[in-house]
Parts: structure tokens; sequence; C-alpha cells
């Protein structure tokens, strides 16, 4: 997240459209807005990250940089730092997470980079738990692509994230699949998701 001061003249919608993101995620990382037509000059405004408004690298269609500043990566050296792997949380969530990490381990991707309790944050926090959960109300859903399931993915993140045999977006353990996947190839690993660092740092989740 990265901070921004409000100039005269500024709009949240417009703001929102500067950074890639959208008024409802700059409303959600501002607490103190009220009303989405009421803001100050020279107030200080915190910027999320663009939510889910991505594709693959190398697919032709460079992703913005969701953190709003340079890419966040563990250890000395980068992205394939190794982070501590917590306990999977118990219960129904917990169960597709354990089948998401079993496939996604058989499929050559390193436990270390994949906490389970990181995961569990991200899904309570993007979907509450509710593998058809459907944002219908932000940027990436106005553009006909809304993002869908338990890590709240749009439809291109999750065909250039999925794995053969596991293409039904709405299946909570693919849509893990595709979600951890993601955040490991841009972030390094669950645990450097933005919104983990800010859980962690106590400035509060904010959408990946």
């Amino acid at each position: 997240m990265s901070d921004y001061r409000i100039k005269s003249g500024d709009t949240l919608s417009g703001i929102a459209k500067r950074f890639n993101t959208d008024v409802g995620s700059l409303m959600k990382a501002n607490p103190n807005i009220k009303n989405a037509d009421l803001i100050y000059a020279d107030a200080k405004l915190n910027i999320p990250g663009s939510k889910d408004e991505f594709q693959a690298q190398g697919t032709g269609a460079k992703g913005p940089n969701l953190t709003g500043g340079t890419q966040q990566t563990g250890g000395t050296d980068g992205a394939t730092g190794a982070q501590p792997v917590g306990d999977v949380p118990p219960g129904q969530v917990g169960d597709w997470i354990k089948q998401a990490m079993d496939i996604l381990k058989a499929n050559g991707v390193p436990v270390e980079k994949m906490d389970p309790q990181a995961i569990a944050a991200i899904i309570q926090h993007e979907s509450s738990g509710n593998p058809n959960a459907i944002n219908n109300w932000d940027s990436n859903a106005q553009k006909g692509t809304p993002s869908i399931g338990l890590m709240q993915t749009i439809q291109p993140t999750f065909d250039a994230h999925k794995l053969p045999g596991h293409d039904n977006i709405r299946n909570p353990v693919d849509n893990i699949i595709a979600g951890v996947r993601y955040a490991i190839e841009r972030y390094g690993s669950v645990s450097n998701v933005p919104g983990i660092k800010g859980l962690q740092s106590g400035s509060g989740y904010v959408g990946y």
C-alpha cells in the first residue's frame, strides 16, 4: 500500500483510475472516508493494490504492480526466500486448502511458499469462505470480468494460473490452486501478498 496526498480538484474515482484500483477498494483502505463524493485537499490517502486486475506474466499483457511500489519478496535471495509455514486451519476451508496444497506440491510447488494460514487469511478477507462469492461492483466487474470464488480471481487470471484438470473457477480447490500460483508468481510466496504483510504489520488487509 502506498500513500497519496489529495490535491485540489481530485475525485476519488479519478484517483482510483490513476492507480489502477477502484473506489470501493479505496474506501475500504481509508475507513475514514464515509462519502465517496466528499474528500479533502491535502489529506493523505492510502492507495491499495488494484484488486486482481492482472494477467499472467509473459502472456503479452503486463499486469500492474499491485502493491503500488516495488515487488515484495522474502529472504535474501528475492522471490525464492523460504517462509515459515503454519498448520492447516480446521474446518471445510482448511480441508479445501489441504487438498489444493497436496495438488500443488505434486506439481512441484514448494511447500514453504504456500503457508496455509496465509491462504486462509486471504480467503477470509476476500470471500469469507464462500466459493460462490462474486464481486459485481468493482472495476473488474464493470469490464465484464468480476472477481469470483474463494480467492476472488477474475477469469483471465484463473485461466492463466489453473492446473490441467482443475478448470472450474467456482470449485473451491481449483480456485485456491490458481490463486496460490498467481501469488507465488507475483510476490514470491503467499506470505508476501500485500494483504498478509498488512495484517502482520498492523496496517490491515488490502486486496491482492
